[in-house]
């Protein structure tokens, strides 16, 4: 537990996490920053390209085969983290039937910027960990979505309210699950770092490379202040009723670790696949279930993702999630 302490405390000293905070505060004290929104979009496609690049670069020496059991694993995890969480939400917490399903889509999801923070935090300590983590981060973006919105289709039928096409059809469902803004750059990202030349790829390392952390403290600087003004609409909120933001990760992280250890990943790889299990999606779940679940109340699951699980995983998660992993050697 010393341990785990210690790396708690570096990982809150980290200027990602300072950068986060900063945020925070700038909310609570009511300070004029703003983030314009056209820098906003502009970070997150850098973000999201260099995500995707590193990991198609990192693909071109890993065969299908080695990665089949991590991907296999990793969709598994995603419905199961889907249907975990419904179930403390709606049945534990007591939450409706559709903010359940909303805010399980986004547990079941994954946090690219969770994911990053895994990674840098492994870099730093010179930790092993398997070259094609960034792929799995991309597979397990959409399951959960997909399946949560079908479930919702079917919770529509049950109710006897048709909605309108274009929120329940199926076409509609995987186009936003798998070609959303996220997925797509991600997917287009791990395209272009399989395919192009390396001196091609050196051209653009300044900017997919050399400023990605820089960009990556704006955006969570960002992240910061959207949190915080996402819980703060939400009136009545008492700390017990978001309990669920904090047990879900443990659980998920957990569960992502061991079956990580199980299937043989090393102390790395078994961390981040926890990492991605324990996280929550607030770029690619958000926009595809504002869309198609509009009764669906955006401040609860913006709030418990955002405002409480990236933060509680930022800081404890993650070297929660080391230590479980160097427990199980």
């Amino acid at each position: 537990m010393e341990l785990m302490f210690e790396i708690a405390v570096s990982n809150l000293l980290s200027p990602m996490i300072l950068f986060f905070l900063l945020g925070i505060i700038a909310v609570l004290v009511n300070s004029d920053l703003k983030v314009p929104t056209a820098f906003y979009s502009g970070y997150t496609m850098i973000i999201l390209f260099t995500i995707g690049i590193k990991g198609g670069v990192e693909l071109r020496s890993v065969s299908l085969f080695e990665m089949l059991p991590t991907i296999i694993s990793a969709v598994v995890l995603s419905i199961i983290m889907l249907f975990i969480t419904h179930f403390f939400v709606h049945r534990i917490f007591k939450f409706p039937f559709v903010d359940s399903l909303a805010i399980a889509a986004h547990y079941g999801s994954v946090s690219a910027v969770t994911f990053i923070a895994g990674q840098a935090f492994l870099d730093k300590a010179g930790i092993h960990y398997e070259a094609y983590m960034s792929a799995i981060l991309v597979i397990m973006e959409g399951p959960a979505i997909i399946l949560a919105i079908i479930l919702y289709k079917m919770y529509l039928q049950k109710q006897g309210e048709i909605g309108t096409p274009s929120q329940t059809s199926l076409k509609h469902v995987f186009k936003e699950a798998f070609f959303g803004k996220s997925i797509f750059l991600l997917l287009g990202g791990i395209f272009i770092g399989m395919v192009a030349d390396a001196d091609g790829l050196l051209l653009i390392q300044p900017l997919f490379g050399d400023l990605f952390y820089g960009v990556l403290c704006i955006f969570l600087l960002h992240m910061g202040m959207i949190a915080t003004q996402s819980l703060m609409k939400i009136k009545n909120i008492k700390f017990t009723t978001f309990l669920f933001a904090f047990i879900v990760p443990i659980i998920g992280g957990t569960l992502g670790v061991l079956t990580g250890h199980f299937i043989g990943l090393s102390v790395g790889g078994s961390m981040i696949l926890g990492t991605l299990t324990g996280s929550a999606s607030y770029i690619a779940a958000p926009a595809a279930i504002a869309q198609a679940m509009p009764k669906a109340n955006s401040g609860l699951y913006l709030g418990s993702a955002l405002g409480l699980t990236l933060p509680f995983n930022l800081i404890f998660g993650i070297p929660l999630y080391y230590w479980i992993a160097t427990l199980l050697g």
